[in-house]
């Protein structure tokens, strides 16, 4: 390795990652096989944190698993879910209520309340609705079966 490669990383613009020397062989992307260009080790955290490179993929997942342990704790999933009988699995039940439930925290028709931190006491992790009419309409229109 040259002590130019020492002092730089390489950089792909297309998936918005910097790379090692070594970790890129040719000097391209080993996600998208795209030209990588030589970029500063600054100037390569700087960006990565500008593409949330140091944010892991798995957050997204960890928090609608936060969600969906909310809405599905003490068998409220399992009521929803034999009350309905929407003729699909129950997983694929699960997530799509989870979906459902995370466009209505974008909407602001329902809201899940977490403690500042980790807390035992359950009633700390609870899902709030604004309007739970939309929220049983919305439920409704998902399951609705074709009769």
């Amino acid at each position: 390795m040259s002590a130019n490669a020492s002092k730089t990383y390489l950089w792909c613009a297309s998936c918005r990652r910097s790379f090692r020397h070594e970790d890129a062989a040719d000097a391209a992307c080993p996600i998208c096989a795209r030209t990588l260009s030589p970029i500063g080790k600054w100037a390569a955290m700087a960006r990565g944190i500008m593409a949330q490179e140091l944010a892991p993929p798995e957050l997204m997942a960890k928090h609608r698993q936060i969600i969906r342990m909310i809405w599905t704790r003490n068998g409220m999933g399992e009521q929803y879910y034999r009350v309905l009988e929407p003729g699909i699995p129950y997983n694929r039940f699960e997530a799509q209520v989870t979906a459902l439930l995370c466009r209505g925290a974008d909407e602001g028709w329902a809201r899940f309340v977490l403690p500042p931190s980790p807390s035992v006491d359950e009633s700390a992790y609870r899902l709030e609705f604004d309007d739970e009419n939309r929220f049983i309409a919305e439920l409704t229109a998902l399951f609705e079966r074709d009769r």
